[in-house]
């Protein structure tokens, strides 16, 4: 971690962030593995170019936090494989923080992300879509762009009238995490060795159509990343006036391209694969949480008035009425709030954050201390506690 740290305070002034957005300072942020946070840049520790802190339950995941009052960009560099992606991470995940300052309010419901409909026409479309968006990237010929872009145009349009509620997520997921992964793209290619290899990982995230439904948040982010490169192409100025607007990237990206114009749009013969993918996309999730459940440890179950406070929206598989948390899940109960570290499998009747019940394992049988339960790695919860069976236990709360 030292050398980590050693290179991070000599790579990120302010003025190579610049290079990569106009008027992008450096927010607050921070690098951590399991037990210590290396903490930089933040105003509460102005004397000194990092801090030393002990890892808290604050700390999860890659993304941005209100850390002492700032918002603070955090890496887990235990899920970074270089000092270059953790690099390009704390580039990506302090744009964050800047949409922040700048009070970004084209933001998602991210609950249409976990019901999106698994549709046949759908995904017919937006494979289509996608490989539209690169060729226009790629276009030498400025006719052919133009009708690569068009063709793009056209199908986003279709979808919106067919599936308006799920194509406004993907704009508004395009619009906050497509200029942070543009700025991640710029910072990689700025430190890789290997520039081809750098653009190379995003166009794969672009193009599998299987990965892109199976995660469709994920999946937004690099189409987000293209729209914003082929803007490039068309306006020296659009970073600034982007951020003064109130329309989502792509919209934005229609307004200001200057050659739009109505084309047909022809399907392909894909029926097999996009039939696969659906296939595909409901066994990954069906094996997922049957994976879950043949977990080593103690089972538990603790049910009754619980509130969802916080979770990981990259990284949650739902399937019926159970929601599998592969990283971590924040909830409030008894107005106490509990961060339990996945995986942990939520069950619920009508909505995703009204849950009936939690599922998760522990490494040691959970106590009954008077009227609250001990729970390793979680904490004392107000309940009562049952065993059911062998390392099996329930817990009313």
């Amino acid at each position: 971690m030292q050398s980590i740290v050693s290179k991070i305070v000599n790579y990120l002034p302010t003025e190579q962030l610049n290079s990569y957005w106009d008027h992008f300072e450096q927010v607050a942020f921070a690098i951590y593995d399991s037990e210590k946070v290396y903490l930089f840049n933040h105003p509460n520790y102005k004397d000194q170019p990092y801090i030393e802190l002990v890892k808290t339950s604050e700390f999860q995941a890659c993304t941005c936090i209100i850390f002492e009052g700032v918002p603070t960009a955090i890496v887990d560099t235990r899920l970074c494989d270089s000092y270059e992606t953790i690099y390009s991470v704390i580039v990506h995940e302090s744009f964050h923080g800047f949409q922040y300052l700048l009070n970004e309010s084209r933001l998602p419901n991210e609950i249409s992300g976990f019901t999106y409909p698994i549709d046949f026409n759908n995904i017919q479309l937006r494979i289509l879509e996608r490989t539209n968006l690169y060729e226009a990237f790629i276009a030498e010929d400025l006719q052919m762009q133009a009708q690569y872009i068009n063709e793009f145009i056209e199908i986003r349009e279709k979808r919106r009238r067919l599936f308006p509620e799920y194509v406004e997520y993907e704009n508004l997921i395009e619009t906050v995490e497509g200029p942070a992964f543009y700025v991640e793209y710029q910072a990689l290619k700025d430190v890789q060795k290997n520039k081809q290899n750098s653009l190379d990982q995003y166009v794969s995230m672009l193009l599998d159509s299987e990965a892109s439904q199976l995660n469709i948040r994920r999946s937004c982010y690099s189409s987000g990343l293209f729209i914003c490169l082929l803007l490039d192409k068309i306006s020296e100025s659009w970073k600034v006036e982007f951020m003064k607007s109130k329309l989502d990237v792509y919209s934005f990206f229609k307004e200001i391209y200057p050659n739009y114009y109505a084309v047909p749009i022809a399907l392909p013969e894909n029926a097999r694969e996009v039939n696969e993918i659906i296939q595909n996309v409901i066994s990954e999730r069906k094996k997922s949480l049957d994976d879950f459940e043949k977990l080593p440890g103690v089972k538990l179950f603790v049910e009754g008035a619980i509130k969802i406070t916080g979770f990981d929206p990259m990284n949650i598989t739902l399937l019926n009425n159970k929601a599998l948390h592969r990283t971590f899940l924040k909830v409030k109960i008894a107005d106490e709030e509990y961060v339990i570290q996945g995986p942990v499998c939520t069950e619920f009747q009508q909505h995703f954050m009204q849950i009936e019940s939690i599922q998760m394992y522990v490494t040691e049988c959970p106590r009954q201390v008077g009227n609250l339960v001990s729970i390793s790695n979680i904490g004392e919860v107000k309940g009562m506690l049952k065993l059911l069976d062998s390392n099996l236990y329930r817990v009313k709360v």
